[in-house]
C-alpha cells in the first residue's frame, strides 16, 4: 500500500539542494508524494517529475494557511516532513495528530520549536544556532528516514536534465562563471569600478568570464544590468542567442538566466565564484569547483563565534575553499586570483 507523504519546502532555493537527498530517498514507488514549494524554488521542480507540485509564498499569508490545512484534511497523509521552520507549521500536529510528523528544530536562546511542541512530532533532529554543530542541516536530514538503508546517494529519483547541444554551442569551451549580487558589493562599498576592476584581474588568468546577476527584479538590479547589457558582451539564455561587445569580447553577461539554465551551466564552468549561497549547493551537487565568497564584518568573539556556527550548519562537509573580502578591492583581487 502506498505511503501518502506531504514535504514541505517552501524556502529558498539553496535550501532546496540541501533536502535533495532526502526528498530523492523518499520518491520511490512506493510513496505517493506531494511537495510544497516557494516563488524562491520553484524554478527547481523540474527534479520532481511525476509528482504533485503546490507553489505557495516563502512568507505564508492566511489564505495559503487556510489552504495548507485543508490540504492536509481532506488528504489524509500518512506522514509530513517539516523542511521549512515556519512557526505555523509545528502547530498542525496538535491538530493532526494521526500523522506522523518529521523535522529539523532549532535550539538557540529561544528555541524553535518549544520544547512542549516538539513531544507532538513523531521524529526530529537539532540544529544549534548556539554551539558548533557536529553534522550540518543537510546531513541531520537525512536521520529522519525511518529507515537509512533507503538513502538516494546517487539521486536517482530526480529529474537531473543535461544541457543541450543548441545551448552548449553558445559556450566559450572553458570560462569561469562569477555571481554578480548587488547587496553583497553595496555592503562592501563597490559598485561599478570595483566590478571592472576585479573582472580585469580575472582575465588575467582566465580566458573567459561568464557571470549572472540576481534574480530580483527591482531598480537596484535594473540599474545594474542595463549597464552590463550596454557595456559587455551577452549570452541570451532563453532565446539562445548572443552578442560579441568589442569592448568586452572576453567577458559575457548571461541575460534572461532562468533557474533551470543556471543548473546546468554550474556544471560546466571550470570553477565558479559567488557568495556563500545557491552557486555553492549546486556546484556541490554537481562536484565541480566553487571558491565561496564572505563580507561579514568580525568585530568581536562572538561575531567569529556566530559565523562558525553558521558555517557548520550549511557548509559542514562541503570542502569548498573561500575569501574573506572588505572594501579594499586590490587587496580582495589578490586573495581571490590566489584561491582560483
Amino acid at each position: 500500500m502506498k505511503k501518502k507523504i506531504l514535504i514541505l519546502k517552501n524556502d529558498r532555493a539553496g535550501d532546496l539542494f540541501t533536502s535533495l537527498k532526502l526528498i530523492s530517498s523518499l520518491m520511490t514507488k512506493e510513496n505517493d508524494i506531494t511537495i510544497f514549494l516557494s516563488e524562491l524554488n520553484h524554478g527547481f521542480s523540474f527534479f520532481f517529475k511525476d509528482t504533485k507540485i503546490k507553489k505557495i509564498n516563502f512568507n505564508l499569508n492566511i489564505f495559503e494557511k487556510i489552504y495548507i490545512f485543508f490540504n492536509i484534511l481532506t488528504n489524509k497523509y500518512d506522514k509530513i516532513y517539516i523542511l521549512s521552520p515556519k512557526y505555523y507549521y509545528f502547530f498542525l500536529p496538535l491538530v493532526f495528530n494521526n500523522i506522523k510528523f518529521y523535522s529539523i528544530v532549532y535550539n538557540n536562546k529561544r528555541n524553535r520549536p518549544s520544547n512542549l511542541l516538539r513531544k507532538f512530532l513523531y521524529k526530529y533532529r537539532i540544529i544549534y544556532r548556539n554551539k558548533i554543530n557536529s553534522k550540518s542541516y543537510r546531513d541531520l536530514q537525512l536521520e529522519l528516514l525511518d529507515d537509512e538503508n533507503l538513502i538516494d546517494n546517487e539521486y536517482n529519483n530526480l529529474n537531473i536534465p543535461i544541457i543541450s547541444e543548441k545551448y552548449k554551442s553558445l559556450l566559450p569551451k572553458k570560462f569561469i562563471l562569477f555571481q554578480f549580487r548587488y547587496l553583497f558589493f553595496e555592503k562592501l562599498g563597490w559598485g561599478i569600478n570595483e566590478f571592472n576592476i576585479l573582472m580585469k584581474k580575472i582575465l588575467k588568468k582566465y580566458d573567459y568570464i561568464l557571470f549572472t546577476t540576481d534574480f530580483e527584479n527591482n531598480n537596484f538590479t535594473k540599474k545594474y544590468n542595463n549597464f552590463f547589457e550596454k557595456n559587455y558582451s551577452i549570452i541570451d539564455t532563453s532565446n539562445y542567442i548572443n552578442y560579441i561587445n568589442n569592448n568586452n569580447d572576453k567577458i559575457f553577461y548571461l541575460k534572461n538566466i532562468d533557474s533551470l539554465n543556471l543548473f546546468l551551466i554550474i556544471k560546466e564552468s571550470e570553477i565558479n565564484l559567488a557568495k556563500e549561497g545557491i552557486f555553492s549547493h549546486i556546484s556541490y551537487f554537481h562536484k565541480t569547483k566553487c571558491h565561496n565568497l564572505f563580507n561579514f564584518k568580525l568585530n568581536s568573539k562572538n561575531d567569529f563565534l556566530h559565523e562558525k556556527i553558521s558555517y557548520s550548519e550549511w557548509c559542514k562537509g562541503m570542502n569548498f575553499n573561500f575569501s574573506f573580502l572588505n572594501r579594499d578591492i586590490h587587496k580582495a583581487s589578490r586573495k581571490i586570483l590566489k584561491n582560483i
